[in-house]
C-alpha cells in the first residue's frame, strides 16, 4: 500500500535522503511531487534516484498519468 509523506519540519530531499540511506528503507519506491524546477534543487532529488520527480505545475492529466504509470510499475513488480 503507497504511503504518502509531507514532512513540513523536513524538507522533502532530506526525508528522501534519510529512506536511502538506511538498508530497511532504501528500496522503498518513492515519488517526488514538489514545485521545485530549479536545476540545483532537480540535481539534489534525482541524485537520490526518486522514480519519479513530477512537477505540481504540470498539466493535470500528464500528472495523473504519471501518477497511475508509477502505481501500475509498482503493481508490476508485485507479480
Amino acid at each position: 500500500m503507497p504511503i504518502v509523506l509531507r514532512v513540513p519540519a523536513i524538507p522533502g530531499p532530506k526525508v528522501l535522503e534519510m529512506l536511502r540511506s538506511e538498508s530497511s528503507t532504501s528500496d522503498i519506491p518513492v515519488m517526488f511531487l514538489t514545485v521545485k524546477s530549479d536545476k540545483e534543487s532537480v540535481m539534489q532529488v534525482l541524485s537520490l534516484k526518486p522514480e519519479k520527480y513530477l512537477l505540481k505545475t504540470m498539466p493535470p492529466a500528464e500528472l495523473v498519468a504519471n501518477i497511475d504509470e508509477f502505481f501500475e510499475k509498482q503493481k508490476m513488480k508485485e507479480w
